[in-house]
């Protein structure tokens, strides 16, 4: 064996002595380390809990808050609303529908009155006309046989 001398017996030891003490600081710093991170979690659980309670209350006042608005101001707006709307229709957007409705009817009555639609309706009538007379005499040719063809253009129309 080889022998120690004092010196290094003693910086042995005292290296010993330290680490025991750093060692028993060790574990004392984990063991605090690990209670503060426990009291952070339980901390954090605590806040979370709390403010879950707190949206839950929240999410009730609103839900009682949108029930009373549309049991009692609701309906009163969309009344006020439509009572507007009625309004609105009987007054200036009435009256606009009633100009254009007169302007219709005076465009139609011009449009009627025009030469070219007196002349589709003579047209017309003369087609009538035409298609009565002959069924009339195919009927008097079937019972009499032929008799003299009518010009139509010669009749009132």
């Amino acid at each position: 064996m080889v022998p120690f001398d004092p010196v290094t017996l003693g910086l042995g030891v005292a290296n010993i002595g330290a680490g025991l003490f750093t060692a028993g600081r060790t574990n004392q710093t984990r063991a605090s380390i690990a209670n503060a991170q426990m009291a952070a979690a339980a901390d954090q659980l605590k806040w979370q809990t709390m403010l879950a309670r707190e949206s839950a209350k929240a999410g009730m006042a609103s839900d009682i808050g949108n029930r009373v608005f549309g049991s009692t101001v609701a309906p009163d707006l969309e009344f006020g609303r439509q009572r507007e709307a009625a309004m609105f229709a009987a007054g200036p957007l009435g009256e606009r529908q009633l100009a254009l409705d007169v302007e219709r009817g005076r465009r139609e009555v011009g449009l009627k009155g025009s030469a070219e639609a007196k002349k589709l309706r003579q047209e017309e009538r003369r087609a009538q006309m035409k298609q009565a007379l002959a069924e009339r005499q195919g009927q008097m040719a079937g019972m009499f046989g032929r008799i003299a063809p009518v010009d139509v253009s010669t009749l009132f129309v």
